[in-house]
């Protein structure tokens, strides 16, 4: 058995989670078209070929506006000092950008880690422009000890990537069972969960307003559990929104989430959701460490 935790970095929205997912062949982490969407690091665990490969989806690093974004950033950046290795993912189809550079520079002070350099979404660029992006690369970058092109969306490449990986794994070693692919606890899974439907069902600034919180879970010797869940905005205006119009969205979040946590758990359930505004949560430092979202460094 060869392992390593591999670090997957990059600024927001380069397609990180889904690569993940698709490389571990389960939804270990939400996926979404909102930069932002994922908030803290998950794991995703492959096991191939007697090698266990330990994913690690990170929030996309940037340059936060708020202390729910210091810590997102915080630990994506925190993560490339324990891990083995380090995925910097591109959006092949964009220029590369000052937020990539910031990545970069972030990424260039674990100086021992070994790094690979993934140019996603490639089925977006004719050979040409390909071409013209490994250039670019090597001129706004620097070197890397590999570079790979995917698409991850397809998984296109991804054998290539695991290949380009197994030099850096450390013989020896298996850190989790064979047939474990995330170590995220369940309740966590199920507040993700909720909150991806309402990100793929709303728009502009709500999306990143949004917290989730199991308040209680009623387990039931006879019939379905009931599971309360708080979805907590910062104004109103959004509450409005993610209600809808006689309730009508919180309804369809309510019945695709239910749906989704069912498969999940392998048993049906009762999901009662509830809108809450707490103004300015993600600037607050209490309500922050109630919900996970801190770190005391």
């Amino acid at each position: 058995m060869r392992a390593g935790f591999i670090a997957v970095v990059g600024r927001p929205n380069v397609g990180k989670s889904t690569l993940i997912n698709k490389l571990v062949s389960e939804k270990v982490a939400i996926v979404s078209n909102k930069a932002g969407t994922t908030r803290e690091n998950i794991k995703g665990i492959l096991n191939m070929a007697g090698n266990q490969y330990i994913f690690i989806d990170t929030p996309g690093i940037h340059k936060p506006k708020h202390l729910l974004g210091e810590y997102m950033t915080y630990s994506a950046i925190k993560i490339l000092k324990d891990a083995d290795i380090i995925l910097m993912v591109l959006d092949g189809s964009q220029e590369i950008s000052t937020g990539d550079q910031f990545v970069m520079e972030k990424v260039l002070e674990a100086k021992r880690t070994p790094r690979i350099l993934v140019i996603n979404k490639i089925d977006k660029l004719s050979d040409e422009k390909l071409a013209e992006k490994r250039k670019e690369v090597v001129e706004k970058l620097g070197e890397f000890d590999g570079i790979v092109e995917i698409a991850g969306e397809y998984g296109i490449g991804l054998g290539k990537l695991l290949n380009t990986i197994d030099p850096f794994l450390e013989e020896g070693i298996q850190y989790y069972p064979e047939d474990m692919y995330t170590d995220m606890p369940v309740y966590r899974i199920i507040s993700e969960i909720v909150r991806e439907k309402i990100l793929l069902k709303t728009r502009d600034e709500v999306p990143h307003s949004i917290a989730i919180e199991i308040i209680n879970v009623e387990k039931r010797e006879t019939g379905k559990d009931l599971f309360n869940i708080n979805i907590y905005v910062e104004r109103d205006s959004q509450k409005g929104i993610i209600i809808g119009k006689g309730g009508k969205l919180l309804k369809e979040i309510g019945i695709e989430a239910r749906r989704e946590i069912e498969i999940l758990l392998g048993r049906e359930i009762f999901l009662d959701l509830h809108v809450k505004v707490k103004e300015d949560w993600r600037k607050k430092k209490p309500f922050l460490k109630e919900l996970g979202y801190f770190d005391e460094n």
